[in-house]
């Protein structure tokens, strides 16, 4: 039973409003990779260093010295992009479950898991910073799994927008 008819038969303004709303959540959050790969140059060691920051040794030949992040700075951190991220992923994923085209338990699972990566991504970065420095090639996996399932979402949502 159809409770909500598919994206593709929604009307044009409602399809232009959605293409333009997930075109502007994609680019937000392409920026914040951009502002990954400054602050970490997209390198384990480059994570380690911006959260628990840098021994003293290192400090004297880094181009910048990189200190351990507060428990304030940690706590802001989490709050803006958990709270932030986890409404623009529901959005998109509920977006993404109303287009047409792929298994419903396929569909499902990728509209979830930007929501579960979002808390083993930021829940992590407290374990590298307080607890296992190792830990952050979870926090990279779950990133990247992130940033990718909602790429995805938001590719098949905008194409969904534009098609007849």
């Amino acid at each position: 039973m159809e409770f909500i008819p598919t994206l593709q038969r929604w009307p044009d303004p409602i399809k232009k409003l959605v293409l333009t709303f997930t075109l502007i959540a994609f680019v937000g959050v392409v920026a914040g990779g951009i502002m990954i790969e400054v602050t970490t140059h997209l390198t384990p060691q480059g994570v380690i260093h911006e959260y628990k920051g840098m021994k003293q040794s290192e400090m004297s030949q880094a181009k910048e010295m990189k200190f351990p992040k507060s428990n304030k700075e940690m706590l802001i951190t989490t709050h803006n992009h958990i709270l932030g991220l986890s409404s623009i992923f529901l959005i998109v994923g509920f977006l993404y479950l109303s287009t047409i085209g792929q298994a419903a338990w396929l569909q499902l699972s990728i509209a979830v898991e930007p929501l579960i990566s979002l808390v083993i991504t930021f829940g992590g970065l407290w374990i590298v910073r307080y607890a296992w420095p190792p830990f952050v090639y979870v926090v990279i996996l779950s990133g990247t799994l992130m940033i990718a399932t909602f790429a995805w979402m938001c590719l098949v949502v905008m194409k969904a927008c534009i098609s007849k």
